[in-house]
């Protein structure tokens, strides 16, 4: 500052002699008060100069209706938060998802992130006779209600990760109904959910199959992995086909068409819709409880046809995988509650699968009226005796993507829920998921089933 008129002064280029004497006597002045204020300030254990210019910035944005230094104090927060030797403390919030009417979150994940200027302080830092103001003045919201899930994404092997069928209400969809689904989940069993199922099954058409309605950050799903995307994802099942191509009866033009590689583009589709929406981290299940009747993919009663399911499956994973920025694990995923049809018939192979799942829930397939204990169960022709085998035969963790008690004949059931969980903590699981919903005779957990409750906190609670 002032640099011409002071090369003007010392180059003998002012008109009097009178005010250059004076102006000389001034500025010698201002030069000593430099110094003194200079020494002062060391006295203080060397204050940092990036915590000085955080004071000055914050002091001139006192004043909130003085908007013209707002974006300077939210460009040298973020500058000062990033310096090695500062000594102020820099909060950053995420802001509260834009929802539309339906509460789902209108910036599919992208949240913006506003930056909290800290308090001032009048003791320097350093000063050992009080601790310096770091109070923060609004906490971050997300870090709230849901604990981060213990031990980060699902792995093909032993990371047991604890997922959930979550209980939204019909009709409510957005990121707020499943973040209180799933908060309420984990109030009432003490666990930390990090992952949660959709289901992607009645597309009508190829054009629906392959841009899915998970996908769209109405349905808030897309917001709730984007929050924290290394500890979160979602369990999606996933038909091999449309509706429209559906037919239990005699499955085999579509099986041929689909293993001829007929779907392969579709299937690369939805792999690249589900990665540009931030899903590439979910489990598939491909074709899910495939040997029951009542899926639109069903394998169908013969063993040519259900070969013929084995090569469309493998064809759509290799589909899948040609997605760019893709990191889905393929679950492989009968239903233990019907004829027992070899697993070879309509397995793909190893090379197309991560996990094989089994789905199991509290009531036989042979005397539904009639309770069972978990060992009856586990041992009837598709229970989870005989599916552990095969799990081992191939070398392949196993996952329980939906399993839960049933109204009916059993109720609340602490041995049913007992065996479950004594089975993933002793074997080689990589998640499991409580189907926390009624559809038909399934059975929340909650003040109906207090001793299945306290059973399930015993194994998953939070340690």
């Amino acid at each position: 500052m002032y640099k011409r008129p002071l090369k003007n002064f010392f180059l003998a280029k002012t008109t009097n002699r009178f005010p250059k004497v004076l102006t000389l006597a001034v500025s010698s002045c201002v030069l000593i008060a430099m110094v003194s204020i200079d020494a002062s300030a060391s006295a203080f254990g060397g204050r940092d100069s990036s915590s000085v210019r955080s004071d000055v910035v914050l002091t001139l944005a006192s004043d909130s209706s003085n908007g013209a230094f707002s974006g300077l104090v939210q460009r040298w927060s973020t500058i000062s938060s990033i310096s090695p030797t500062t000594s102020t403390t820099i909060t950053a919030t995420t802001s509260g998802d834009t929802t539309d009417s339906g509460g789902g979150n209108g910036g599919g994940g992208g949240n913006a992130v506003t930056a909290v200027a800290p308090p001032t302080t009048t003791a320097p830092p350093t000063t050992t006779t009080a601790p310096p103001t770091t109070t923060t003045t609004t906490p971050p919201t997300t870090t709230t209600t849901t604990p981060l899930a213990s031990g980060g994404l699902i792995t093909a092997g032993a990371s047991r990760s604890e997922c959930l069928e979550p209980n939204i209400p019909a009709g409510d969809y957005g990121l707020s109904y499943l973040q209180a689904a799933v908060t309420s989940f984990d109030n009432e069993t003490g666990t930390s959910v990090s992952c949660v199922l959709a289901y992607l099954n009645g597309a009508p058409s190829w054009s629906a199959w392959d841009n899915p309605w998970v996908t769209q950050s109405y349905y808030g799903y897309t917001s709730w992995v984007a929050e924290q995307p290394q500890s979160r994802q979602l369990v999606l099942q996933v038909d091999l086909i449309p509706t429209s191509l559906e037919n239990q009866n005699d499955p085999s033009g579509w099986e041929q068409s689909c293993a001829n590689g007929n779907f392969n583009s579709y299937a690369t589709q939805l792999g690249t819709n589900l990665v540009a929406a931030g899903l590439q981290n979910s489990v598939l299940r491909l074709g899910a409880e495939m040997n029951g009747t009542w899926e639109t993919d069903f394998i169908g009663t013969t063993t040519a046809d259900q070969n013929l399911w084995a090569s469309c499956f493998a064809n759509e994973v290799t589909a899948l995988r040609q997605a760019t920025g893709e990191h889905f694990l393929i679950d492989w995923n009968p239903n233990a509650c019907v004829e027992n049809v070899p697993y070879a018939n309509y397995y793909p192979g190893n090379a197309y699968v991560d996990i094989v799942g089994l789905d199991f829930y509290d009531i036989s397939c042979q005397t539904p009226t009639t309770p069972q204990t978990f060992a009856q169960l586990s041992d009837e022709p598709a229970g989870l005796t005989s599916f552990k085998a095969f799990a081992t035969a191939q070398g392949k963790p196993m996952s329980f993507p939906e399993w839960g008690l049933d109204s009916s004949p059993a109720g609340d059931d602490p041995a049913y829920i007992n065996g479950i969980g004594a089975a993933v903590a002793n074997g080689n699981f990589a998640f499991q998921s409580y189907f926390d919903v009624v559809d038909g005779g399934t059975l929340p957990l909650g003040s109906a089933t207090p001793q299945s409750v306290a059973a399930y906190q015993k194994w998953f609670a939070n340690s």
